[in-house]
Formats: C-alpha cells, sequence, structure tokens
C-alpha cells in the first residue's frame, strides 16, 4: 500500500482530482489517502468528498484527515501541496490595482505573481523540511502557484525530488477541442513551456492540422 500525502486537501477541487487521477493506476488502487487542512471544517469536507470517489469506485483504498502535518507526511511516497488562502490572495490584485497595474491573478508572473510568491516560498519550505525529516525519499508533487518560481526555489533548498504539475495543458486542450467542436479523444497535441505560458506546437484532429480552424473560431464573440 502507497501513502499519498495531500497538504492544502481542503482545496477540494484540486484534491478531487488529484484523487481520481492516482485511483486510476492499479499500483494505487488500495493506497492510503492522508489529507491534511489547517481548517477543520474544510478538512472534514474534504474526507467526505474523498470517501464518496473511494466508495462510488469501490476502490480498497483508505482515507484519513489531521491537522498534524508531521502525522500527515510520516512515511508518505508521494505529497501533493495544494494550499492557498483565498482571503490573503485577493491583495495580490487589488494593490497592483490601486495603482493602475490591471492584471490577472498571481498564479504565473507579474507584481501579483512576485507578491504571491514571496508569501508562499517560506510556507512552502516549511513543509519541505517536515519531508526531509519524516519522508525523505517521497516524490513531493507542487500544485501551489505561481508554480515556476516555487519549483525553482525549493528545488534551489532541497535535494528530494520536487517538482510541479497542473490541469491546465489538458484543461486548456479541451477547451480548444470545444470551440472548434471536436471530441476530446480525436484530439492529439504536443505542448510545451512552462506552467500557465505553455504553447500548442502541435494541435490536430483526427491526425489534421487544427489550427485553420482555431483561427476561424477565435473570430465569433462569444470565444473571444
Amino acid at each position: 500500500m502507497k501513502k499519498f500525502t495531500f497538504i492544502g486537501a481542503g482545496s477540494l477541487d484540486f484534491t478531487k482530482d488529484l484523487v481520481r487521477d492516482i485511483l486510476t493506476f492499479e499500483a494505487f488502487r488500495d493506497a492510503e489517502l492522508m489529507l491534511m487542512d489547517i481548517d477543520p471544517k474544510r478538512l472534514e469536507y474534504a474526507v467526505k468528498g474523498v470517501q464518496k470517489i473511494v466508495d462510488a469506485g469501490k476502490y480498497p483504498a483508505v482515507v484519513k484527515g489531521t491537522q498534524d502535518r508531521k502525522e500527515a507526511l510520516k512515511d508518505a511516497d508521494g505529497v501533493l501541496i495544494t494550499i492557498l488562502q483565498v482571503e490573503v490572495w485577493r491583495h495580490d490584485i487589488e494593490i497592483p490595482k490601486k495603482y493602475n497595474v490591471d492584471i490577472c491573478v498571481g498564479d504565473t508572473r507579474g507584481p501579483s505573481g512576485i507578491f504571491r510568491f514571496l508569501r508562499t516560498a517560506p510556507v512552502l519550505l516549511d513543509i519541505i523540511r517536515d519531508c526531509e525529516e519524516v519522508c525523505p525519499n517521497a516524490v513531493v508533487l507542487n500544485y501551489t502557484n505561481p508554480m515556476a518560481m516555487l519549483v525553482s526555489y525549493l528545488q534551489s533548498m532541497s535535494d528530494m525530488n520536487i517538482t510541479g504539475l497542473c490541469h491546465s495543458v489538458q484543461g486548456t486542450a479541451e477547451m480548444l477541442a470545444k470551440w472548434i467542436g471536436a471530441e476530446d479523444k480525436q484530439v492529439r497535441y504536443t505542448c510545451a513551456g512552462i506552467n500557465h505560458q505553455a504553447f500548442y506546437l502541435d494541435f490536430e484532429v483526427d491526425g489534421k492540422d487544427a489550427y485553420p480552424d482555431l483561427y476561424k473560431a477565435i473570430e465569433r464573440e462569444e470565444v473571444a
């Protein structure tokens, strides 16, 4: 049985999607899914939500919850980090806007991205230090943004196996497919870049270049 620990499990949309991903692998169907969050109410929701997934799929996985980070991380094989405080995050947008810098969410770059990185990096490093102590052989998958800045920082500060992942590539591919009326199973693509700054070098539908159709699609008002 493998143990997967979710730090910030109260980010339920992330947690549910990642649990579904993990349980699709035969080797992980009986995994121990340890959920940790500092908010007891959100943690309770997360445990119930993940248990519903396990029950619906009739998986032999075990779901547990705790607010103790070291307990959650102890002997973990995989660690997934999805931390976010919305009530703090809003200031990353509102402060630049006060000075006429109207920017998107701080998931990648710009003033809001830098603010969010400076605030989040020390917290993530604390988590990694706990990992080094109680699960030094774990694979750490960070889903917290700004991804590129945070993962680069953590990799420079620790010898643990740390990388970052996001569903944005698949999500964008699904969006592009909808623009041109294609089904996901028809689409093949090659994507390169960093998180939220990725480029589809090839985008094909049934083996045919779909870029001409995409160019036509972006001329539609509902797409633009």
